[in-house]
C-alpha cells in the first residue's frame, strides 16, 4: 500500500515549533497536520529536532514524517494528553494518547526518526493513566514504517477496528514497564506485519478481540525479532470475536520470560485456521501455549476492565499448526530482566501444553518438523503430579504449574498429530516426553524424544 500524501509539505517549524526539547510543541504540529488535512493531504515534517508534545491527533491522507535526527518526544505532563473517549478496555493504563488518528483514512507515519514516550516520567503503578505512544481507531489504509518507538510508559503502538493495516520495519525499544506492550492489534482485519524488531516489557505482539462483532483476522506477521520479558507473541485471551486466518512465518524469538507463542481463547469466541512456519527460538521459556477455557472476572485479575466470560463453554480452538519450529528451553532465567519489572520469575520446567476443559476442546491441533531442547530438571514427585481444571482461571502459560511431561502435556483435546517431532533434554528429567489425558485421535507416531527416567516416549491417562 502506498500513502497518497499529495504535494503539501508542512514543516512544523513554519507553524512555530521550537525542536528544543524543552517548549511544548503540540499546537504547532496540530497546526501542521490540519494544514495539510484542509489542502486534501499532505505530509507533516519533523526534522532536526527534538520536539516535546502532548496528543496530537493524524487527519486523513496525512502522513507525520520523522527524519533521522527528529524525536517526538512525549510531554511528562499527563494533562497534556487527551484521553480516547472510546477506549473500553483497560483505560485506566491504555486511555491517554501522544499521536492518536481516528476514523481516518490513508493515514501513517514514516521516517527514520524516534518517537520516545518519555516512560520514566509515568509512575508504575497500574491505576495511574499512562500514554500510549500510537493509537490508530477505526481506520483504513494505514501505514507505520522504518520508525522507531521507544520507552513508552505503556503500549507503544495499538491498531483497534481497523481495515488494511501495514507495520513495516519498526524498531520497537519498550522495556520499562510491566505493561508495557510492542503491537497491539484489536479487532482488526488485513493486517501486515514485517521486518519488525520488537523488545518489550509485555507482549511484543498480541492480537485481541475485545468488543462483539470485532474479529481479528486475516493477519499476516513475518520476518520480525521479537523480545519479551512475558509473552513473544500472543492471540487472545481477550476473545469476544473470531481470529481466523492469521500466518506467522519466518521469525526469531529470543529471551522470553513467560511463553513464546500463546493462543488463548476465554471469552466463548472462535479461533480457526492458525499457521506458524519457520520460526526460531531461543532462551525461550513455554515454547508454545495452547489455551481453551474461560477467565472469570476477577481470578487472579481484580481489575475492572477484564471481559464478562459468561459465554467461554462456546469457545472454539481448532485448525492449528506448527511447523519447522526450532527452540531452546533455559535451565534459568536471564539475570537482570524480567526480576526487576515482574513479580514472577520464569520456571525452567515448562512444557508445550495444549489444554482444554470439560466442555471446551481445541480440535485439530498439528505439529510438523518441530525440534526443542527442554531444560530437564523434573521429578518424579512432578511426573506423578494432579493436575487442576481451572476451568475458568486467567491463562497463562504457567496456569497449571509444573507439567507432568518435559515435552508436552495435553488435556480435553481432539485430534492431536505429532509429525517429524524431536523432543530433546539439556539434562536428566524424571517426566515423561508426552503425557495425554482425555485425548481423542492422538497421533504420536512422528514422535522421537530423550529418554526419561520413566520410560521413553510418554503416558496415556
Amino acid at each position: 500500500m502506498s500513502m497518497n500524501t499529495g504535494a503539501y509539505i508542512a514543516d512544523v517549524y513554519t507553524f512555530g515549533a521550537h525542536g528544543n526539547g524543552r517548549d511544548v510543541d503540540t499546537a504547532a504540529i496540530q497546526a501542521a497536520i490540519d494544514a495539510c488535512a484542509a489542502r486534501g493531504g499532505g505530509q507533516v515534517l519533523l526534522r532536526a529536532g527534538i520536539f516535546l508534545t502532548g496528543t496530537v491527533r493524524l487527519r486523513s491522507h496525512v502522513t507525520l514524517h520523522l527524519t533521522s535526527s527528529a524525536v517526538l518526544l512525549g510531554s511528562p505532563d499527563i494533562n497534556d494528553y487527551q484521553i480516547d473517549a472510546r477506549q473500553h478496555y483497560a483505560p485506566g493504563i491504555i486511555g491517554p494518547v501522544l499521536v492518536f488518528a481516528e476514523d481516518c483514512e490513508h493515514v501513517g507515519i514514516t521516517g527514520s526518526g524516534t518517537i520516545n514516550g518519555n516512560g520514566a516520567s509515568f509512575p508504575r503503578a497500574m491505576a495511574v493513566l499512562r500514554p500510549v505512544m500510537v493509537r490508530f481507531r477505526d481506520c483504513q489504509h494505514v501505514i507505520m514504517r522504518n520508525c522507531m518507538l521507544r520507552d513508552g510508559s505503556s503500549w507503544a503502538v495499538h491498531a483497534v477496528g481497523c481495515q488494511d493495516v501495514r507495520f513495516e520495519d519498526l524498531s520497537i525499544d519498550n522495556l520499562l514497564h510491566a505493561t508495557s506492550d510492542g503491537l497491539d492489534i484489536d479487532g482488526c482485519e488485513q493486517v501486515f506485519v514485517s521486518r519488525c524488531a520488537i523488545a518489550s516489557g509485555d507482549d511484543s505482539i498480541a492480537l485481541k478481540a475485545t468488543q462483539p462483532g470485532r474479529p481479528c483476522r486475516d493477519i499476516v506477521i513475518s520476518d520480525c525479532h521479537l523480545r519479551s520479558y512475558c509473552q513473544a507473541l500472543r492471540v487472545g485471551p481477550e476473545s469476544l470475536a473470531e481470529f481466523a486466518r492469521i500466518v506467522v512465518s519466518n521469525c526469531i524469538i529470543q529471551d522470553t520470560g513467560m511463553g513464546g507463542i500463546c493462543l488463548q481463547v476465554s471469552h466463548g469466541g472462535v479461533m480457526r485456521e492458525l499457521l506458524f512456519d519457520n520460526i526460531v527460538m531461543d532462551n525461550v521459556c513455554n515454547p508454545i501455549s495452547v489455551r481453551l477455557g474461560g477467565w472469570r472476572d476477577g481470578d487472579d485479575n481484580v481489575k475492572p476492565w477484564f471481559l464478562d466470560d459468561s459465554r467461554w463453554a462456546e469457545g472454539q480452538l481448532t485448525d492449528v499448526r506448527f511447523s519447522n519450529i526450532r527452540a531452546r528451553v533455559p535451565r534459568y532465567y536471564l539475570e537482570g530482566t524480567a526480576k526487576e519489572s515482574h513479580t514472577f520469575l520464569a520456571n525452567e520446567k515448562t512444557a508445550i501444553t495444549v489444554t482444554g476443559t470439560d466442555v471446551t476442546r481445541p480440535a485439530r491441533i498439528n505439529f510438523d518438523g518441530v525440534d526443542i531442547t527442554f531444560a530437564g530438571g523434573g521429578t518424579a514427585e512432578d511426573a506423578a503430579r494432579a493436575i487442576p481444571e481451572l476451568d475458568r482461571t486467567y491463562p497463562t502459560p504457567f496456569t497449571f504449574g509444573v507439567p507432568p511431561a518435559y515435552g508436552l502435556y495435553a488435556r480435553h483435546v481432539d485430534d492431536l498429530t505429532l509429525h517429524h517431532v524431536r523432543f530433546r533434554l539439556a539434562s536428566p528429567d524424571a517426566r515423561p516426553a508426552v503425557v495425554c489425558e482425555d485425548v481423542t485421535d492422538a497421533d504420536l507416531s512422528g514422535l522421537r524424544a530423550d529418554t526419561s527416567t520413566l520410560d521413553t516416549e510418554g503416558v496415556t491417562r
